[in-house]
């Protein structure tokens, strides 16, 4: 007889998971949202190109932690309640009811599995999108949620603390335990998503020459100097310090070059090209026999080869600038010639029309690309071209293709992305200035870029150089620096031990938090 009331007793028992506390699930679920959202926040002010009050790379790792944990109270409250329109012990539910819980399950699904995707390392468009997906859901889980949390809130109002009433030591314990070990993580932060990685989240500051036009910016082939120009010539260390003014004719310096070789600098100006063998001088004027000289090249191998641009065409000379011949045939407008530059043995340059590649005789088009103001080589065997109004191409294995994915475009329907210069380093970041929308950054290696303009005073971005720790711009307002934040990327350990932390302290704090204690034999509320 007594086995027969045990084992009636046990068939009667409801089992674990109807035991969880619908309260307790939905206050810790509520927490660990609300955490993430606020975290959140960070990458909405970078988004708008505002700064972030704490680095980027460690509100990362406290926004997929707190992810992760979250996991756990969201399948364990979907377990509890279940897909069906009754809910057990919750009366007076009616249809209408389970369709905002269901359009939640939907919603949140969709925030983690973008979550989850945005972890991986698919290309920076790719994760740009997700990006974009990730937080449209978010948003649109806003309302659902805050309208679910109301109408259930009786549930969880035995776990929000009020002045005569604290916060049940279990649940606190089961808080403690969600969220106490991103403490650790944060401390050792990675750079997770394309927003940290890109070194968002800082702002620009205004740091020399404030007011005065500066359209030029180059390092001298020792890597010792920074040389400015624009209204002046300015130069500065590249260990720190003041920039100086430089003793120069009072011309507006249209084109900057710091090649190998005994000439250190070359300077183009509006009335011809002036040369010197140190950064602060002197200078001399070569006899050049043009005007409005915007683009110089020095041949790498030869050094006594010129080539500059100006508005009679293209002059080369192969005496280091005592004679001059114009080379400009096969040219469409000689008068427009700007840009030029060596790259992989080859003479690039343009005008108006197109870019051009120079055979030994002639040039010949390589790009229809038009008004292309810089052409930029990087050390991986790329040459970028940028444009007033067609963006960025990119040149690489003999083949022309765009490089602007991501950028500002202006003037409406009309795709217009107007940049004034590509800086391309090692690793594959690069640095774009951009006549209308400050700086955008790249990580790989120009296919897609992010804005970052927090900071800049309006105007054109000219140059932007990667100088020790941050970067240095020249601006039509002056000298700005970026400070760039210290990055570190997660490896697999990393990685396993944030998944592993954040699930098993997540289910931990569910059992904490909602399943009854044990008394014996017994079960109890």
């Amino acid at each position: 007889m007594a086995r027969a009331v045990a084992a009636d007793s046990a068939a009667r028992r409801p089992g674990i998971v109807a035991q969880l506390s619908l309260g307790a699930l939905g206050a810790g679920l509520v927490l660990l949202v609300s955490l993430a959202w606020l975290t959140g926040l960070a990458y909405l002010l970078a988004r708008l190109n505002l700064p972030s009050p704490v680095q980027l790379a460690a509100v990362d790792t406290v926004h997929v932690y707190v992810g992760i944990a979250s996991i756990a109270f969201f399948v364990a409250k979907v377990a509890r309640v279940g897909l069906h329109q009754r809910v057990d012990s919750v009366p007076d539910l009616v249809l209408w009811h389970r369709w905002v819980s269901w359009s939640l399950l939907v919603l949140y699904s969709g925030v983690y599995l973008t979550g989850v995707l945005l972890l991986i390392s698919f290309p920076a468009p790719v994760r740009q999108s997700l990006a974009n997906a990730h937080l449209l859901v978010s948003v649109w889980a806003a309302a659902p949620t805050t309208w679910h949390v109301w109408h259930h809130r009786q549930w969880a109002v035995p776990f929000v603390p009020r002045l005569q009433r604290p916060l049940p030591g279990r649940f606190l314990a089961a808080a403690t335990v969600a969220v106490l070990p991103v403490a650790a993580f944060a401390m050792v932060p990675r750079a997770l998503s394309l927003l940290a990685q890109v070194g968002a989240g800082n702002a620009w500051t205004s740091a020399a020459i404030p007011g005065v036009f500066l359209d030029r910016m180059e390092r001298t082939t020792d890597g010792q100097t920074l040389v400015a120009g624009g209204e002046g010539l300015y130069a500065r260390s590249v260990e720190g310090g003041t920039w100086h003014r430089i003793t120069f004719p009072p011309d507006l310096i249209l084109g900057l070059a710091t090649p190998k070789g005994p000439v250190a600098v070359y300077v183009g100006t509006g009335t011809g090209l002036y040369a010197s063998p140190a950064a602060d001088g002197p200078y001399r004027r070569l006899s050049f026999p043009a005007r409005e000289v915007h683009g110089i090249a020095v041949d790498p191998v030869d050094s006594d080869i010129i080539w500059a641009s100006s508005r009679q065409g293209f002059w080369r000379s192969t005496d280091a600038g005592v004679h001059w011949t114009n080379e400009s045939t096969g040219i469409v407008e000689p008068p427009t010639a700007w840009a030029i530059s060596f790259f992989d043995g080859t003479l690039f340059a343009s005008d108006v029309n197109g870019v051009y590649r120079w055979t030994g005789s002639t040039w010949e088009e390589s790009s229809n690309q038009r008004a292309v103001v810089s052409l930029d080589p990087s050390s991986d065997g790329r040459l970028y071209a940028s444009s007033m109004g067609q963006g960025v191409e990119v040149f690489t294995n003999g083949a022309w293709q765009r490089s602007d994915a991501g950028l500002v475009a202006n003037h409406g329907g009309v795709r217009v992305v107007h940049i004034d210069g590509i800086t391309a380093v090692p690793g594959g970041h690069r640095y774009a200035a951009m006549m209308l929308d400050g700086t955008a950054t790249s990580i790989d290696g120009g296919q897609s870029w992010t804005g970052i303009t927090a900071g800049l005073a309006r105007g054109a971005v000219w140059r932007i150089l990667p100088v020790g720790s941050g970067l240095v711009a020249a601006t039509d307002h002056g000298i700005y620096t970026y400070p760039l934040p210290v990055l570190e990327r997660p490896g697999v350990v990393w990685w396993l031990a944030l998944i592993a932390t954040g699930g098993l302290f997540g289910a931990a704090a569910v059992a904490l938090a909602a399943l009854p204690i044990w008394s014996g034999r017994a079960l109890r509320r």
